[in-house]
């Protein structure tokens, strides 16, 4: 089975949590990869489970995350995937550990899961099998991939948004991702080992597997990159904001009312916006910001180049208004995402 060393390490960790789980008489559990002639996966298994004679059919997501903001994405991926190649199965999320609020997520949305610590939700045809309160394990595994981390996050985006940076100096990458020179190498390597670049800083340098490459990007940008830019959070009055002109701010609108702009698909009840620094006092001046703490408005800092996304707007790049939409595991935000993702996204995985 082609997994990485970690992510093999966590199923089959996961499973042994399962055998041993007290309540469940027999439990097998069976583990093939998935269809070689499947060009885009975007799973990492399929498993056949049987508990107490009871037998049900998963695709799985391997996935070393331990927050809740990523769940609605690995369902809508391995759902998209199962009705396109596995008709009858059910998705299914294994990961190191599940905290009580991820646990939730995924029962509300109805996804079945696998941690290494014992936690589960299991449906079968006759019975679902719910365990939880595991505590978390001594020593979790955690992502030691260069491009998950904050830095190369920032390249990764850089990359997706304008794939022919694959065969650019590290320097003009550096440029575009906004971060320091000496961090281009090992993302890069690190891309190259995992098979989502080839001939990097060369002429025919190019980005492979873009959608399992997008797909990893939106799980992390919530857990890994957002934190690290400066949350600010404002009530401010939805006419005055929405007519002002970013442009003159360097700034951007992402989340619902990006997908708006994008789309015309969503009415934008949470705004979000990306600006350089310190928000401009005149914006905030012209929008009535105040801050509070449930505001209806936040302001990240920007973290890529203006030169990346081609002419000027006011709209940040859809790959971010896209993870941003399934950040929030919204209903209507999903369906919007979906759009974006259909209209923006989907014609980036045909790009040379």
């Amino acid at each position: 089975m082609d997994l990485a060393g970690r992510e093999y390490q966590t199923l089959q960790t996961a499973i042994a949590a399962l055998q041993a789980t007290a309540g469940l008489k027999t439990v097998k559990v069976d583990v093939r990869p998935l269809a070689t002639n499947h060009p885009n996966p975007r799973a990492d298994a399929v498993l056949t489970i049987t508990l107490n004679g009871h037998q049900q059919l998963f695709v799985a997501e391997i996935k070393t995350i331990d927050r809740r903001l990523a769940v609605a994405q690995i369902r809508d991926q391995l759902q998209t995937l199962i009705t396109q190649r596995y008709p009858g199965y059910l998705p299914l999320l294994i990961t190191t550990f599940a905290t009580p609020d991820l646990a939730e997520e995924c029962r509300r949305l109805d996804l079945p899961f696998l941690d290494t610590a014992g936690n589960l939700y299991l449906p079968t045809d006759t019975f679902v099998a719910d365990i939880r309160g595991k505590v978390r394990p001594a020593q979790p595994f955690k992502d030691k991939y260069r491009a998950n981390n904050p830095a190369g996050l920032k390249v990764v985006f850089a990359l997706l948004c304008r794939p022919a940076l694959a065969g650019a100096p590290y320097r003009e990458v550096a440029k575009f991702a906004k971060v320091a020179l000496g961090a281009i190498g090992p993302v890069l390597n690190d891309l190259t080992q995992r098979g989502y670049l080839q001939n990097a800083k060369t002429p025919n340098g190019t980005l492979l597997r873009k959608k399992e490459l997008l797909n990893e990007w939106v799980t992390y940008y919530p857990a890994n990159l957002r934190p690290t830019l400066r949350p600010r959070r404002y009530q401010a009055d939805r006419d005055q904001l929405t007519h002002i002109g970013l442009e003159a701010f360097g700034a951007y609108w992402g989340g619902e009312y990006g997908a708006e702009k994008l789309t015309r698909y969503l009415k934008a009840e949470h705004f979000l916006l990306y600006a350089p620094g310190t928000p401009p006092t005149a914006l905030m001046t012209k929008a009535r910001m105040r801050l509070a703490t449930e505001g209806n408005t936040e302001i990240l800092e920007m973290f890529w180049h203006p030169e990346l996304i081609g002419p000027p707007t006011d709209i940040a790049p859809p790959l971010l208004v896209y993870a941003d939409l399934m950040a929030t595991t919204d209903g209507r935000n999903i369906e919007a995402a979906k759009e974006v993702y259909e209209r923006f996204l989907e014609p980036i995985f045909h790009q040379p």
